[in-house]
């Protein structure tokens, strides 16, 4: 296994005598269970680390008691915990992205009265950033803050679809997870969908999800043509004809490319530097 991260060393610390080695290795776990795109065990952290087991269980069990880590006790593993996303907000990386998307979200929730998600890729699985619900007391809603599987969810397909195929093979997980009898849980079968989204330019699930609820995204992508995050409409089944279904897909992308032109002009003006 090839770790992303480099290994024990303080080439980028100014001055090495200024270091606190223990939390500069427990730096080092962390930054080791969130760059990997699967969840990893004990023996796998240690190796790629290169420090002893016993401190490594240490940092991870104090990590996962700060809700940094998740740890999951049916393969034992551990992947990036919602309190790093929690911590986040401080200093919000994903800043520009809620300023440049806010008016075109709003307004696609006032045109058709349905929620509307932004979300990114962390690791396996899909981050929801905000969303902005429908005024319907009958509404498919989640959390700002959750995640959701990749291989069942619009959003979640919509992003990995514009990230290059071989983030495919490390993204999807080898057994997949079905939440309702819609869902695909053949990596094959995900991949061919995965193609076809990236054809078409965007995603629809019907109840892959959820039962009775279908959802349509789309990419928000970089200048390089690389999904940045997605915006997804979501919407009880029920409500969703043929008609309306095209009409969402329509404003959607149409959304989602001024977003982008928004989003990559700001990065390119050198007065935004």
């Amino acid at each position: 296994m090839v770790s992303p991260v480099q290994n024990n060393n303080t080439k980028n610390t100014p001055d090495g005598r200024y270091v606190v080695k223990p939390l500069f290795k427990a730096m080092q776990v962390l930054r080791i269970v969130c760059e990997f795109p699967q969840a990893l065990t004990l023996k796998e952290i240690t190796e790629l680390s290169e420090i002893p087991k016993s401190t490594v269980y240490r940092y991870l069990y104090t990590l996962t008691a700060m809700d940094m880590v998740d740890y999951n006790p049916n393969n034992e593993t551990y992947s990036p915990g919602l309190g790093l996303w929690w911590l986040m907000q401080s200093a919000d990386p994903f800043s520009k992205l809620r300023q440049v998307s806010s008016k075109e979200r709003h307004s696609l929730m006032k045109q058709f009265n349905e929620t509307v998600n932004l979300g990114v890729l962390t690791g396996s699985e899909v981050l929801y950033l905000e969303i902005v619900e429908s005024a319907h007391s009958l509404r498919m809603q989640a959390q700002p803050g959750t995640r959701d599987d990749i291989h069942s969810t619009a959003l979640g397909k919509a992003l990995l679809a514009f990230r290059p195929r071989s983030q495919w093979h490390a993204l999807i997980p080898e057994k997949l997870v079905r939440h309702t009898d819609k869902t695909m849980v053949q990596r094959s079968e995900v991949m061919a969908n995965l193609e076809g989204i990236r054809q078409a330019g965007f995603a629809v699930e019907h109840g892959e999800n959820e039962d009775g609820a279908t959802c349509i995204a789309a990419p928000v992508l970089d200048a390089n043509g690389v999904s940045l995050a997605a915006v997804s409409i979501s919407a009880p089944s029920s409500r969703i004809t043929d008609a309306l279904k095209n009409q969402m897909i329509a404003e959607l992308t149409k959304c989602c490319a001024i977003i982008e032109n928004n989003f990559n002009s700001d990065i390119l003006d050198p007065d935004d530097q």
